[in-house]
């Protein structure tokens, strides 16, 4: 796990760079392909360790602790030391840093971990992939790559092989922001509008949606009123820096929006993290 500081200078926070699932500070802990992390306020750090099945908790002092699974992979609720998952892909913190969701890749699935009961639970999807909107286990997901949270409570979901945006309201009703399950490349009016294998969002204020969207090299917007467009990119593999269409990405795989409303896209095959400047 890395930090970079506003000055742009990188430091190792834990693991060693060797594969593992070991508990401990710092160096001394491993990971199995860590992919995404939710920082909260007082600088807890949680990450989804995809291929320990695991959530795990690096603490301020660095100290790396396992908060749920169990290692082994499967769809199981409950006490976080018995709840089981397969492949968690995301995580984000509800506003009030009382609930982790996680993207739980394989089983086509949210899940909530409730950071005081420490019991695991599923917020929607069923474990069998899908396309489906509805409520709870009758909406159905087909490899939800991530999870992010709303200053609303709503959470939204890349829902990256069914190539479509999903939202999910507090009573868990899933439905569906743009795209319709096929693959493509449209902007346009949310029904009209295609993704290909869109992996990374997130949500600014005014209720707008920054979607990376990974296989068709490009980052776009959804706008409150549904109309999704293009920021950057062409369409083409790439790396080149520029404004708007003149800029070149290969596979943008996630997206955060700065305080200062700039865009941070993590890079897949370029291997960097690059700055959208939205102003």
């Amino acid at each position: 796990m890395r930090v970079v500081a506003a000055n742009g200078d990188i430091r190792t926070l834990a693991g060693n760079g060797k594969d593992g699932k070991a508990d401990g500070v710092g160096a001394a802990a491993s990971f199995n392909q860590p992919i995404a992390v939710a920082v909260d306020r007082s600088g807890n750090v949680y990450v989804a360790d995809r291929d320990n099945h695991t959530v795990r908790l690096i603490d301020p002092s660095g100290k790396v602790t396992v908060v749920a699974g169990t290692g082994a992979a499967g769809f199981a609720e409950g006490p976080a030391t018995s709840a089981q998952f397969n492949q968690p892909y995301g995580v984000a913190l509800s506003s009030d840093e009382k609930i982790l969701y996680v993207a739980d890749y394989l089983n086509h699935a949210i899940r909530a971990l409730d950071l005081g009961t420490k019991q695991v639970t599923t917020v929607a999807g069923n474990g069998k992939a899908g396309f489906a909107n509805g409520k709870g286990d009758q909406a159905q997901f087909n490899q939800p790559y991530n999870v992010k949270t709303a200053a609303n409570g709503r959470l939204y979901v890349p829902d990256q092989n069914n190539h479509a945006i999903r939202r999910i309201d507090q009573d868990g009703t899933v439905s569906t922001v743009a795209g319709n399950g096929q693959s493509g490349f449209a902007n346009g009016r949310a029904s009209d509008a295609r993704f290909n294998n869109p992996t990374g969002l997130i949500v600014a204020a005014d209720g707008s949606v920054y979607v990376a969207d990974r296989n068709n090299q490009r980052l776009r917007v959804i706008s409150p009123a549904g109309e999704a467009t293009t920021i950057a990119g062409d369409g083409t593999e790439g790396f080149q820096d520029g404004a708007g269409p003149a800029a070149k990405f290969n596979r943008p795989i996630d997206i955060v929006l700065m305080p200062d409303g700039s865009l941070v896209v993590s890079e897949e095959n370029n291997h960097r993290l690059r700055k959208v400047l939205l102003r």
